[in-house]
């Protein structure tokens, strides 16, 4: 494969991880509404566990959605280096890419959920509201 074809297929990652990042934020959305919803005596024991499950599963597939950027941007500066590796001379913008802050060459490619501090970091964050939302008594 080729510097063009890598840096294409890297964009082609990045525009789909764009489209299920703004999904997944949609649906995250309409697991807090349900949270709202079911919060407190407003809703019954089985509606809480329901969304309770639903939310969770939102910040797995978010948290998937993350790491399959970091992935991609990974396999794209270890491909890239192969190939400067190989002796072929790099674009202006694969040079650029492998220069900048996400050309870090991994030594091996290992796929992780939590490979992004700060993407756990959110999606912790995410949980605790969404969790406290649901389950925390309200206050009178």
């Amino acid at each position: 494969m080729d510097q063009f074809q890598t840096l294409s297929l890297l964009n082609l990652a990045m525009i789909q991880n764009g489209i299920f990042s703004v999904g997944i934020f949609f649906i995250l959305w309409v697991a807090l509404r349900m949270a709202v919803q079911v919060r407190g005596d407003q809703g019954t024991l089985l509606a809480k566990v329901l969304t309770t499950l639903f939310g969770l599963m939102i910040v797995v597939t978010g948290l998937q959605i993350f790491a399959n950027r970091t992935y991609s941007i990974a396999t794209s500066a270890k491909s890239l280096a192969a190939i400067k590796a190989s002796g072929q001379a790099l674009s202006v913008q694969a040079e650029s890419f492998l220069a900048g802050p996400y050309g870090a060459v991994p030594a091996e490619l290992q796929y992780s959920l939590f490979s992004q501090t700060s993407s756990v970091v959110w999606w912790a964050v995410v949980t605790i509201i969404l969790l406290g939302t649901i389950w925390m008594p309200v206050k009178k």
